[in-house]
């Protein structure tokens, strides 16, 4: 079934969220690889640094609360061992030097976050496009970055200053070569709810 807003999962944005977003992009500014489109870094490039960043502790709110919800009330040597041995729970920030081309770890999947950084969008906007012209936004990995992820997960900066989690895709998507650039890309309909990634935390 094609994903719906129901779907979606909407993350709120807090100060500690701004706080560190701002203070991990400035120091990544020095060290980052300037893409083509993503423009200067010395001028507007720290924004979609921080951006970036955003999505990926959207993501590390969801996956917490799910992770402390279940395993926060059994007596720490036995969650421990859960989280650990099992669930391989990691978030990982780099500075310095470039990831390996994804930003989480569950169990044995690695999970990589793509943050829409163009425009603040609605939900509508998402499922209907920029011109409300029926075309969905896409899940989008630019060709020139490292596609090692075994997941992919699309996020959004709503008008409202909250982000949107639409959704996952496993492995790379087709690669469009229409595109200017070409990017490895599909809408957000074909993504999967992330509610069904959940399972790899039980």
């Amino acid at each position: 079934m094609p994903l719906t807003p129901k779907d979606l999962v909407i993350v709120e944005i807090t100060d500690e969220m701004l706080a560190f977003s701002k203070y991990v992009a400035k120091k990544r500014q020095l060290f980052e690889f300037e893409r083509k489109s993503y423009g200067n870094y010395d001028t507007r490039g720290i924004d979609k640094i921080k951006i970036g960043i955003l999505g990926e502790l959207a993501f590390l709110e969801f996956i917490f609360n799910h992770l402390e919800k279940k395993y926060s009330n059994i007596k720490s040597a036995e969650r421990n061992s859960i989280l650990h041995n099992k669930i391989k729970f990691s978030y990982t920030t780099t500075i310095g030097k470039f990831d390996k081309g994804f930003d989480f770890a569950l169990k044995e999947k690695t999970i990589d976050i793509k943050t829409y950084q163009t425009n603040k969008v609605t939900i509508s906007q998402i499922f209907n496009g920029l011109r409300n012209n029926r075309q969905p936004l896409s899940l989008f990995i630019d060709k020139n970055q490292s596609a090692n992820a075994d997941i992919y997960i699309q996020a959004f900066i709503l008008t409202d200053n909250r982000i949107c989690l639409a959704g996952f895709y496993e492995g790379v998507p087709p690669l469009q070569t229409w595109m200017p650039t070409p990017a490895y890309a599909c809408p957000v309909t074909d993504l999967k709810p992330l509610s069904k990634l959940l399972i790899l935390s039980d």
